[in-house]
């Protein structure tokens, strides 16, 4: 059998849903659905596709892959978007143009930077932020083909 493979979409459970979608929006991402309480929506852009939902959550687009961020699920037990994540086992990896630029829009916004810019010699120069969750998000710019 072989396998193939399209994107990769991160769901991440949410403590406040409007800072996480602020946090993510002051990053440069950009809505691509949302769905939630009219109050929720409404304080959207204009222009995103929704649907109305019990709970409230907002996709954004990263590259071809997806990150979603909810307040709520169904599948989920509340309490689990109570919790705040304490560890940083499990992270995402973002491939990017440039992590300087991404440095200068996070500073822009007051988005601190959990690790500051650093260079592998494997070929990347990477920058660690945290969302306001404690998500750890790695900035990974490729310097070379390696």
């Amino acid at each position: 059998m072989n396998v193939k493979y399209n994107s990769l979409g991160i769901h991440i459970k949410a403590k406040d849903i409007r800072d996480s979608v602020n946090f993510y929006s002051d990053l440069g991402m950009k809505p691509v659905f949302a769905y939630g309480s009219m109050e929720f929506l409404t304080s959207l852009p204009d222009g995103i596709p929704t649907a109305p939902e019990s709970y409230n959550g907002a996709i954004f687009a990263v590259g071809e892959g997806l990150l979603e961020v909810a307040d709520g699920h169904m599948a989920v037990n509340p309490d689990v978007f109570k919790q705040e994540i304490s560890s940083s086992k499990v992270s995402a990896m973002i491939k990017v143009k440039s992590v300087k630029d991404i440095v200068t829009t996070a500073t822009a916004n007051n988005i601190s930077i959990a690790v500051p810019i650093r260079e592998f010699p494997w070929g990347t120069r990477e920058v660690v932020i945290k969302d306001p969750d404690g998500f750890v998000l790695v900035f990974v710019e490729q310097l070379s083909q390696q």
